[in-house]
């Protein structure tokens, strides 16, 4: 059982953040969840029964003040999960740097702040797991996939670096690395039948992934994984950064 332990899910209304927050809560983990839509996030709330902070995960003064609000309230903070982003497609003649530098603070700075705001705290109780999502896009070359391509990449490599300074702390870090999944952040991509069978082609396993795949994986890193583990990308793409 993992009664009182205290988990904070950063991008908790997505298709993949709501499903790590049931997941969590069926095995009675304390979930507090964050995300910039105040509305779907109280929506979340009445629905799960969970605490709540809204928070832009980019600004870091407002994510130091959650996570100390998080330790003030319940004395811990066990696991932290960001699971935000943004899917930025287009060639890099094309992208701005405006446009290339939104997509970096989505999914680099964010990554930064959540250790940044969290890893203080987990080593004074020399326990922690901290779970960062990223990108087949970090592991393949894909056309118009610079900017995420790169940010992602980026995450990795801060993932790697962290696990390394706070291994001995008691503190893990790990990333799920998904392909295209079948969430609303994929809506766009996925805006017609024809669509989403150009992407189900273009995948190994002849389709696209679902929430629960990607969230039951970084649930599992949460509450189950051996605490030997810290540093993996863990792939969850139907093959699609590892085999043709």
């Amino acid at each position: 059982m993992n009664e009182n332990k205290v988990v904070w899910i950063i991008g908790a209304t997505g298709g993949i953040g709501r499903c790590i927050v049931s997941n969590l809560k069926n095995e009675d983990w304390i979930v507090v969840g964050s995300a910039r839509d105040e509305i779907n996030l109280e929506n979340l709330s009445d629905e799960m029964g969970i605490k709540i902070h809204p928070v832009d995960a980019r600004n870091n003064s407002d994510m130091q003040e959650i996570a100390n609000s998080i330790k003030e309230e319940y004395g811990r903070i066990d696991a932290v999960v960001l699971a935000v982003g943004t899917i930025f497609l287009r060639p890099t003649h094309a992208t701005s740097s405006e446009q290339f530098m939104d997509t970096v603070e989505q999914n680099l700075l964010t990554a930064h702040n959540v250790i940044n705001s969290t890893a203080k705290i987990m080593m004074k109780e020399k326990s922690g797991r901290i779970i960062l999502f990223s990108s087949a896009a970090a592991s393949v070359g894909m056309p118009n996939h610079g900017a995420i391509s790169a940010s992602k990449a980026g995450l990795e490599g801060l993932a790697r670096a962290t696990a390394s300074e706070y291994a001995k702390r008691g503190i893990r870090i790990n990333v799920v690395s998904p392909g295209l999944t079948d969430t609303p952040l994929a809506s766009k991509i996925l805006s017609s039948d024809s669509a989403r069978e150009i992407s189900n082609n273009k995948n190994p396993s002849g389709r696209i992934g679902l929430a629960s795949e990607v969230g039951d994986v970084a649930s599992w890193l949460v509450s189950q994984a051996p605490d030997w583990i810290t540093g993996e990308v863990i792939h969850v793409d139907g093959g699609l950064s590892n085999i043709k």
